[in-house]
């Protein structure tokens, strides 16, 4: 699948849709410089997850206190509706192609995002390093009486790796102990007693399991790390690597003057994010962040329908019950640990006037990407560091 071409795939999709021919708003037309050995496709795809990843924390954010820690996948989202789209027609697939920004890819025709998710999923989930595990699932499960096409079941299998199960009785136990085996039994009893019953015709499962050792231990002589302060903006932002260079964390810290929501979450996109993330340089930095732990539990159907896709949630191919994802991430001075279905960490004991302060005492954001093509795995928001 990995070195597969378009013709190699059985692509004959429900329906097609060929996306209008404007940019899409927030776009550059400005040349840019794609990561080598990156397919060019790959590559705006990875931007289309990335624009949506930053618009649907942007939503969440919305329905949140500020006082509420906020984690997810992005990526395990679309990943889970860009299957969704093989059965989708008319208004349905538009809003899938729109809200997902599927449609500002430069090949319009909706059936080949299949082929370059195929692409963009094979480099993210690769081997990553010996202490690095990056590992993605998908599967569907349907209600027996189901007739499903068989193009739709050899190109899920084929592209995101799903297995169809025809049979649900039971469906709520095999779903959270596959959910649960697959996230090393980090997300379990994902589905509560009640929340599948004689309507349920089809689930849909995405979940992605992260595991990384840092790059370089965390002691008083470590302090290098890729920074910048940008004072127009009001924020720190600093990145850690993990072991293989290619997988970091990235914190955005607003200045003591500013919160989190003002300079940050109302406004973020990903132009502005390119911008922080390209302007860092390695720095010495003198850095103070908590051991941490954040889980959260949303349900997305409320968020999508306020992004536009209505008409997927009303119509019979897909069900509506099943759209609650739990997110949780564990970071500590060894590394990181985050799942997803859809003490203190401190470097310098005492500050040094030739270092910049990186003091994360006050709510920040967190990404966790691949940063060669800036894919967006994680996002979340720390406030309360130690959550429950």
């Amino acid at each position: 699948m990995c070195s597969a071409k378009p013709k190699d795939l059985p692509l004959e999709p429900r329906c097609i849709y060929r996306s209008p021919d404007p940019d899409p708003e927030g776009l550059t037309l400005e040349p840019e410089a794609i990561p080598e050995s990156t397919n060019p496709r790959v590559w705006e795809l990875s931007k289309a997850n990335g624009r949506f990843a930053l618009s649907f924390y942007r939503q969440l954010a919305l329905t949140k206190t500020p006082q509420s820690n906020i984690f997810l996948s992005p990526i395990s989202i679309s990943t889970a509706f860009a299957m969704t789209k093989l059965g989708a027609c008319d208004q349905t697939l538009q809003q899938i192609m729109k809200v997902f920004e599927f449609d500002s890819i430069k090949e319009k025709t909706s059936d080949q995002v299949h082929f370059f998710f195929a692409k963009l999923i094979c480099r993210l989930f690769r081997k990553k390093d010996e202490s690095t595990e990056l590992i993605s699932a998908n599967r569907l499960f349907g209600e027996k009486s189901l007739v499903f096409n068989e193009t739709y079941q050899n190109i899920s299998e084929n592209v995101y790796g799903s297995v169809l199960q025809e049979d649900p009785e039971g469906a709520r136990a095999t779903i959270n102990d596959w959910i649960s085996n697959k996230t090393e039994n980090r997300i379990q009893d994902t589905l509560p007693p009640g929340s599948l019953d004689s309507t349920t015709v089809l689930v849909l499962v995405n979940t992605i399991y992260f595991k990384g050792q840092w790059k370089n231990k965390f002691d008083s002589h470590n302090t290098q790390f890729r920074y910048q302060f940008y004072p127009q903006d009001k924020v720190q932002v600093l990145e850690m690597p993990y072991s293989g260079d290619d997988i970091t964390m990235v914190l955005i810290l607003p200045s003591r003057d500013a919160t989190l929501t003002q300079v940050v979450e109302e406004n973020l996109d990903l132009t502005k994010l390119t911008k922080w993330l390209n302007g860092m340089k390695e720095t010495n930095v003198a850095l103070h962040v908590p051991r941490f732990r954040v889980e959260d539990s949303m349900s997305l159907r409320e968020k999508l329908e306020a992004m536009g896709l209505t008409d997927l949630f009303w119509s019979v191919y897909m069900l509506t019950r099943v759209l609650t994802d739990l997110f949780p991430l564990q970071v500590t001075e060894e590394g990181s640990e985050a799942a997803a279905a859809t003490g203190v960490v401190a470097v310098g004991r005492s500050i040094n006037l030739n270092r910049e302060v990186f003091l994360a005492d006050r709510p920040f954001l967190l990404l966790i990407r691949e940063s060669t093509i800036n894919a967006l795995l994680f996002i979340g928001r720390v406030v309360t560091p130690c959550s429950p």
